[in-house]
């Protein structure tokens, strides 16, 4: 039986309580009644999340934030000295003990949690330290890759990210053309695995040539939010660029030549023209 982990089991027994389920090699979970199908029969196989109670062996239909090996974004319920609760969306909270918190957590605050079984207690356990920019064997990703990241916080040369709730990664600040908030959601793109085995990351595809309708879009969008000019050029600074619309000027200005190619825009000195606007 895997702790921490969904799994599918056999149901062995039922009583007035719930259902035992069975694993292959024969170790027992308990699934209460509340979460049990009433039409369920002895040997009918239920995919449930297991975890411990106690001492005992629980099961439950409830989906967890995350499983054992993984990072989530989880809400404290209740700080207490020797640690914290979180809720990590089963009905048993994720206990984190003192010893294993960067900082004091609070009750009411959201954190960064890995999930491990403890070597010593044989328990699940959540820690909020962890090693950013960490090195990896075997990483299933491959270049240009679409990933879902979680964004941990910011470091001297860009974001430590968690992608696919299971790795962290670095974006570096040369590819961060938005606004990041720690703890957020984002789509990104697998850059490099480096030899190292460390993971970078981007938020945009590799290559002007997988961007350009959405460079051009965007410019398009700004264009009619302001009346068919755009007080940026080919001339403007990489920052003015970047804060106004989130992309290096490399790609503005290969996406401003697409446009006036096709005769949309006008680039003037210092701004650039819808030619349809007056």
């Amino acid at each position: 039986m895997q702790l921490g982990k969904t799994q599918t089991l056999k149901i062995a027994e039922k009583n007035t309580s719930g259902l035992f389920l069975e694993s292959q090699t024969g170790e027992r979970a308990f699934l209460p009644k509340i979460f049990a199908d009433e039409n369920a029969e002895i040997g009918d196989e239920i995919s449930v999340f297991v975890y411990q109670d106690d001492s005992a062996l629980k099961a439950t239909t409830e989906i967890p934030l995350c499983e054992v090996g993984e990072f989530a974004v989880m809400t404290c319920v209740q700080s207490l000295p020797s640690g914290a609760f979180m809720d990590w969306g089963i009905i048993k909270d994720l206990f984190i003990p003192y010893k294993q918190q960067k900082g004091k957590i609070l009750e009411g605050k959201r954190y960064l949690v890995y999930v491990y079984v403890d070597d010593v207690s044989d328990r699940i356990t959540g820690t909020t330290k962890f090693k950013r920019n960490q090195s990896y064997d075997n990483v299933p990703f491959k270049k240009g890759e679409e990933v879902n990241l979680i964004i941990a916080g910011e470091s001297e040369i860009g974001f430590n990210v968690v992608v696919n709730k299971k790795y962290l990664g670095l974006i570096y600040s040369s590819d961060v053309f938005k606004k990041l908030y720690p703890l957020s959601e984002e789509t990104g793109y697998i850059k490099t695995i480096r030899e190292d085995g460390k993971i970078d990351v981007t938020l945009q595809k590799q290559g002007y040539e997988n961007n350009h309708d959405e460079f051009q879009q965007k410019i398009l969008q700004k264009l009619e939010e302001n009346y068919g000019i755009l007080y940026l050029s080919d001339k403007s600074e990489p920052e003015e660029i970047k804060q106004e619309l989130q992309m290096s000027k490399k790609n503005f200005k290969k996406a401003i030549g697409g446009l006036y190619k096709d005769q949309v825009i006008e680039i003037l000195e210092d701004k650039i023209r819808l030619i349809n606007e007056e």
